[in-house]
């Protein structure tokens, strides 16, 4: 297959939120769930941004298989927590998702950039709104080691 590589870039009013099919609208009219943004899709490459909100009291539970060639994760803002409510991964962590793993996390308020290799989205598994709240005092330590 033959490709054209162009050069470009995404201004940071250009593009659209994208919201999720699985997202929700509570009776105050706010909507929850995940939107995304394509900064890229090409047969070598989908780069996204997502942001995930849930209502107050509410995480996401989200579960997900890697695509063929895997995904590459970097947490902008927010968090992923276990399900004790603990910190796991936060702002600065960047994660390889290999080809077909299993994969996931529980979020409340994440953004995320997000390149998936392949050029395919992963497969969702598993999408749960769950009562969640996480512990108060177990924040991620993010400083660096030299």
């Amino acid at each position: 297959m033959d490709v054209v590589w162009k050069t470009f870039r995404v201004g940071p009013a250009e593009g659209t939120w994208e919201p999720a099919g699985y997202n929700i609208r509570t009776e105050d009219g706010q909507e929850y769930g995940r939107w995304r943004r394509i900064l890229r899709q090409h047969p070598h490459g989908l780069t996204v941004i997502a942001r995930y909100r849930a209502p107050p009291g509410k995480a996401w539970k989200i579960v997900g298989k890697a695509s063929r060639l895997g995904e590459e994760v970097y947490i902008l803002q927010g968090a992923y927590y276990d399900a004790q409510g603990r910190i796991v991964a936060g702002p600065g962590t960047f994660m390889f998702n290999a080809p077909g793993a299993r994969h996931g996390g529980i979020s409340c308020d994440l953004t995320l950039y997000i390149h998936c290799c392949s050029g395919e989205p992963d497969e969702i598994v598993s999408i749960d709104l769950i009562d969640f709240e996480p512990v108060p005092g177990m924040a991620l330590d993010t400083r660096s080691n030299p």
